[in-house]
């Protein structure tokens, strides 16, 4: 149960990181989309609603939540960059996917996650490698460098990646 919950492992906040590891992170979060849309394209509603655990979210669910997530990590990458280490609030992503909007097609979250992770990467890749060490305030998770968001969004997308893979080869 934990390898499907934690395919790729759990998440540790880096200590240190190269420049490699920027670009690597960078570069993961720059090709998520592509690789979505790619396992996602031309599902059947059977598939949208597969799971990849007992009790977990389906796929559907899952490409909404990357979305939700994402735009977070997008304004709190904005405000790392524009303000003093701000205080960033968290988000009750259990809830967010009981509204409404989840009903709408997988498809209108795939197209805000390519624009926003063009966007996103774009940004990313113009910064120097000192922006990087800028630091914002998470309720939970106390200091966090831009590094640490970048490589846990890195990770977060790597992550339901897997998941949707999971889900969509179980029975067969």
């Amino acid at each position: 149960m934990l390898k499907n919950q934690y395919p790729i492992g759990s998440y540790t906040f880096p200590e240190v990181f190269t420049t490699n590891d920027l670009a690597n992170w960078i570069k993961d979060i720059e090709k998520l989309p592509e690789k979505l849309t790619t396992l996602t394209s031309n599902l059947s509603q059977a598939e949208r609603q597969a799971t990849y655990r007992e009790n977990s979210w389906d796929v559907q669910t899952l490409i909404h939540h990357i979305a939700d997530a994402h735009m977070h990590a997008y304004i709190r990458t904005k405000l790392i960059l524009t303000e003093h280490c701000p205080n960033v609030c968290t988000f009750e992503e259990k809830e967010w996917v009981k509204l409404s909007d989840q009903d709408v097609p997988l498809e209108y979250s795939l197209a805000l996650i390519n624009g926003l992770h063009k966007r996103w990467s774009t940004l990313l890749k113009s910064l120097s490698e000192t922006a990087f060490h800028r630091k914002m305030h998470h309720p939970d998770d106390g200091m966090v460098t831009l590094a640490a968001l970048i490589s846990k969004m890195a990770w977060h997308g790597n992550h339901h990646l897997e998941h949707i893979r999971i889900a969509l080869n179980k029975g067969k």
